[in-house]
Parts: structure tokens; sequence; C-alpha cells
């Protein structure tokens, strides 16, 4: 059986998603805000994109860092249509969909730009099982707009104890393959 729980049938309750502005330029948060009728911010996962935006962080601030809640605990704005479990998502969904974080600019303000910094995901299942993915931005991050593109991909982050396995099993294959020094 296999210890990766993308692997299960366990559905998902919760994902919470954890977004930074840079705070290097003075142009790093966005201009239009992010509200229903403005720049939106999206995540993609599980064959579907949730909404993210809160009735308290109105603008992605530079030097900010803001964390969303879908599903269980949700404290985004519309929190039914933006619930995991409706429709019912699993751990399984998440192998064969992309996970990624789109930022659209607001119509009135089409060259607004964001600086994201940071962007990290965890799935939580109904077993208390989870998956984290997070963006290898590097510094000084990504720009994302209209001219530099909407969408950045998260990449699947593994855990310590599958961190482990992986490293043990590849002492194995190296003593295995090592030639022998003979005396």
């Amino acid at each position: 059986m296999s210890s990766d729980p993308r692997h299960s049938d366990e559905l998902i309750t919760s994902i919470s998603v954890y977004l930074a502005t840079g705070g290097d330029d003075p142009d790093d948060g966005t201009q239009g805000g992010v509200s229903n009728d403005r720049a939106s911010i999206s995540l993609g996962i599980a064959g579907r994109e949730f909404g993210l935006a809160r009735s308290d962080v109105t603008d992605q601030q530079k030097d900010s860092a803001d964390t969303y809640v879908l599903g269980e605990g949700g404290n985004v704005v519309k929190p039914g249509w933006n619930d995991p479990r409706r429709p019912r998502r699993t751990l399984g969904d998440l192998i064969d969909h992309p996970v990624y974080v789109r930022f659209t600019p607001p119509p009135d303000v089409p060259d607004d730009d964001w600086h994201l910094s940071r962007a990290d995901v965890t799935v939580t299942g109904a077993g208390g099982s989870s998956v984290t993915y997070s963006a290898q931005l590097g510094e000084p991050g990504v720009w994302l707009g209209s001219t530099s593109g909407q969408v950045v991909r998260l990449d699947r982050r593994h855990s310590t104890a599958e961190g482990t396995k992986m490293r043990a099993s590849d002492r194995n294959l190296k003593m295995a393959i090592t030639p022998v020094t003979w005396r």
C-alpha cells in the first residue's frame, strides 16, 4: 500500500492557502484591489478553481501575508460556493490535476500586476491525512498580470516521513550498487 495519501479516496475537508505579497517595490501590491468586482485570485486544485477573497482583505498590500481557508472552517467570501466538499473532492483528485494560483486583473485596471513572493497550500482529508504544495519562486518571487502571465504552478512537498523513507531507500540502493573494496 502506498504512503502517498493522493492514492486514496479520502474526502477533502479543508484547504488552507497562504499567500505573501512582495515588499521590495512600491508597486508590489495590486492597484485595483481584490474583491468580488475587482481583481481576483483563484486556486486551481483537484479539478476546479476556488475564489480566494476574504471580506476583511480587500487588497494584496505590499509586504502582506494572508491565509484563506476553503471548506471546514472556511473564511472566504461565499464559503458555500468555494468548498471542496461541494461537489465532493478526494485526495485522489489531486493526482490528475495541476495545482496553481491565478491572478486576474480588474477590468478597469487591465495592466495591474501582483508581486507574489510565496504560496503554500495544505489539503486536509477527513481521516487526518494532508498533502502540501508550494510555489518554488525563489528570490524575488514572481510578478503576475496580463503582461507577465497570470498563473503560477505549485509543486507537491513531501512530508518528513516520506522524505525519510526515500532517503533510506536511496541509501540501500547505494549500498547495493557500490562495489566492494577487497583487502
